[in-house]
């Protein structure tokens, strides 16, 4: 209560000041803090001019915007009023509900007031505009008067239609009002239009020329509608005048019933856009069949049925393009074929591009290339691409083999693990875990397989080419060409023709191959008895050669046993490497080879022949024959051969045989020196029956062995033709006379020779 008697009693103050016209008055600071207090307290309710030097009251505002919303002729913008009153934008918006509380005649839209004035003004001119317009958008209005379409049009239009503005709203756009000579006129320039058309115009012409919008043309077409009609309601449509269509119709009939088939590229040229439907429409009572490019009337289909007929019969081959108007593709001709073959034709027949074969045809061609398929086959063989072909193939089928044998393991070792897991870890987090993990392995497994079945399958795929394209034209192009085929289709017959040509071949070279296996094989086994033979009769010899010789003196044993396995044991090696070496598909050792060299070919063998062989080898610069005999049999196993037992009756066969073929020899010999050799061994096998191998530096000292078999005379008769022998090889002057003397002693040392027989006991 103080404070409110103190407010009375300072403006009960304030008053007395005012009126007082000799009282001191209070300075503007004063009366601004003044006015700031009761401000402060509520108790005056006033409001800042902009520039804060003066204060109106809320009325007041009120008063002022209505004022001057008046002054501006009904619209104002708000931010301009608040310029106007000199107040902020803020006390404006705060006190605009005041301004619009019962008064229906202002109205706040977009920041601006209007008044009902203001729309009645501008409805009257909106009414002026569609007037000399004839129509109008409520969009041109909206950019015009700067104000919502909604409200012009519901506030403004709508509210005023009939009484300021005088028009009808468009049915199929609201936003769209018209006068009705508006309508007329246009319905007119329509009509006008249409009539001077005769062929499909676009919408879009027709529009540009009588200036008027689609959306109206559309609307007032059917109205007009007399003389043609629209292929669609939409843009880029076209007008058909009914004159056009009667041509259109008349030249479409026309040219199926003379040519049998109509083109879709040709109706798109006459504007027709719908082919199919058109031609449904048109062609009522006509059979014809749909293709790519066209329709193609019955007619056409049993002709070329009737080509195709005579085609199989005469063995031989159509070309579809000469068969058929031009117009039709590739894709038109095989869905004719779709339509005309049978299944029993089809398998008659082969397409190549545009031409129709004959199974019968091309099975001809196939023939024609028999000799090229053998030739090519068999040098295929030789060379030994089809033995690498073979070998590629079953390498890619044991990968494949591995893989899959790899993937199973790792499937079980997997499964193994996952049971492992499970019975551990039960239901806890850990096996769940260990779950997870076994899971992806095996999908990395399974990715890793596929991606090794992918290369299977690329390596699966190689195909050995054994005919080319260039071998396969030279023989075919002269039999096509007098067919009359055409270059451009002779390299896609070709084409065709290689696959199964070199199907052909591939299974010819294994024929041939086949072939040659069987024949190597027998030679194989052959050449294997005849090898084993012969070394079981060298071995043969060679034990009864070790059996003679240890019956002569240990100085000659020793140089004997070096000459056996020299010359006889040598030979035995010498075969042996070379089986081996045709077995194994290597070069054959050269003859006469150092043991040097044979050692080095022996360490190049495989395992299986090397260390059997390279025992033998060494053998023969040893001193014994045993072990040559024993190591030679080891390597016989491993070459698959068999050494034969003794046999005594057979070596006293042997011994017999070597006898008088020594003998026969000796008798046909004229070589001087050669003579007394013969004549000594043979009288050692008479005298020992036993064999010997030996050189001319040897026969002296078996002369001395057989002195115990031989009688005085003989023995001298061989001595002096000894001597006389070493005279003659001196080449000293004697020589001649040597020879002569052993010309004339020759019949008496093959006599000897002949004539010796094993003595019933030995001379003492």
């Amino acid at each position: 209560m103080a404070d409110w008697e103190e407010v009375k009693r300072l403006a009960a103050d304030f008053q007395k000041v005012q009126l007082s016209s000799t009282t001191q008055k209070l300075s503007e600071r004063n009366c601004i803090e003044i006015v700031s207090w009761l401000i402060d307290r509520k108790m005056l309710d006033l409001i800042f001019t902009s520039d804060g030097k003066e204060y109106i009251t809320p009325n007041q505002l009120v008063s002022d915007i209505r004022g001057e919303l008046y002054d501006h002729g009904g619209r104002i913008n708000l931010v301009e009023l608040a310029k106007v009153i000199g107040v902020d934008l803020a006390h404006i918006n705060t006190y605009l509900n005041d301004v619009l509380k019962g008064n229906k005649e202002i109205q706040s839209v977009l920041g601006q007031l209007v008044d009902s004035s203001y729309l009645i003004r501008i409805a009257g001119e909106i009414n002026e505009k569609l007037s000399q317009q004839g129509q109008i958008n409520i969009s041109d209005l909206t950019i015009q008067y700067d104000l919502p379409a909604d409200f012009l049009q519901s506030q403004v239009v709508e509210k005023n239609l009939g009484k300021i503005i005088f028009g009808k709203q468009d049915k199929n756009d609201s936003k769209v009002y018209f006068t009705e000579s508006f309508i007329s006129r246009t319905k007119a320039k329509i009509k006008g239009s249409l009539a001077g058309l005769t062929r499909p115009t676009p919408i879009t012409s027709i529009l540009n020329n009588i200036d008027i919008s689609e959306k109206l043309f559309f609307s007032l077409f059917d109205q007009t509608a007399l003389y043609g009609t629209l292929t669609g309601r939409m843009t880029g449509a076209q007008y058909i005048p009914n004159v056009y269509a009667r041509t259109q119709n008349e030249w479409v009939n026309h040219f199926y019933k003379q040519n049998g088939y109509l083109e879709f590229d040709a109706l798109s040229r006459l504007g027709i856009t719908d082919q199919k439907t058109y031609i449904k429409k048109q062609l009522v009572n006509q059979e014809y069949e749909i293709l790519h490019s066209c329709i193609v009337s019955k007619s056409i289909l049993e002709r070329v049925d009737a080509d195709i007929d005579e085609c199989i019969s005469s063995k031989s081959f159509i070309d579809l393009q000469n068969n058929l108007p031009s117009v039709f593709n590739q894709k038109d001709e095989e869905m004719i074929l779709n339509l005309i073959l049978t299944s029993q034709k089809r398998s008659q027949t082969i397409l190549i591009e545009n031409y129709l074969l004959s199974k019968a045809f091309v099975d001809k061609l196939l023939k024609d290339c028999e000799s090229l398929i053998q030739e090519k086959a068999k040098n295929t063989v030789e060379s030994g691409k089809y033995q690498q072909y073979q070998i590629s193939l079953q390498a890619a089928s044991s990968k494949n083999q591995k893989a899959e044998e790899l993937e199973e393991k790792v499937d079980k070792r997997e499964e193994r693990r996952k049971k492992a897991a499970g019975g551990k870890s039960g239901g806890g987090t850990q096996g769940r875990e260990t779950k997870t993990k076994s899971t992806k392995k095996a999908a990395r497994g399974g990715n890793r397989n596929n991606s090794e079945s992918d290369g299977g399958e690329k390596e699966e795929k190689k195909v050995l080419e054994i005919i080319n394209f260039d071998d396969a034209k030279d023989v075919l192009q002269l039999p096509l060409e007098e067919e009359g085929i055409e270059d451009d289709i002779l390299q896609q017959i070709i084409e065709y023709l290689l696959p199964k040509l070199n199907e052909d071949a591939l299974q010819q070279a294994a024929n041939i191959f086949a072939t040659t296996i069987a024949d190597r094989t027998a030679n194989r086994r052959q050449t294997h008895n005849e090898i084993q033979s012969k070394l079981n009769a060298l071995i043969s010899d060679v034990r009864l050669f070790e059996k003679g010789l240890k019956l002569l003196s240990a100085d000659i044993q020793a140089q004997l046993i070096k000459y056996l396995l020299k010359s006889v044991c040598t030979d035995i090696v010498t075969e042996i490497l070379n089986y081996i070496a045709s077995e194994q598909n290597l070069a054959p050792p050269t003859e006469n080879l150092s043991n040097e060299q044979r050692l080095k070919f022996v360490n190049d063998l495989p395992s299986e022949y090397k260390h059997t062989i390279l025992p033998v080898v060494k053998s023969l610069t040893g001193q014994s024959i045993e072990d040559f005999l024993m190591t030679v049999e080891t390597a016989l196993s491993a070459c698959s051969m068999i050494l034969k037992k003794i046999d005594k009756k057979k070596d006293r066969t042997l011994v017999l045989n070597h006898k008088y073929q020594l003998l026969e020899e000796l008798n046909k010999s004229e070589d001087l020196a050669l003579i007394l050799h013969l004549a000594v061994v043979a009288i050692f096998t008479t005298a020992t029956q036993t064999m010997l191998h030996c050189s001319g530096r040897h026969v002296s000292g078996v002369l001395s062995f057989l002195k115990q078999y031989l009688s005085d005379e003989q023995v001298m008769e061989l001595i002096s033709y000894h001597d006389f022998v070493t005279l003659m090889l001196s080449g000293g002057s004697e020589a001649e006379n040597a020879k002569e003397k052993l010309k004339e002693k020759v019949s008496t040392i093959k006599k000897i020779a002949n004539d010796f027989k094993k003595p019933g006991t030995e001379k003492s």
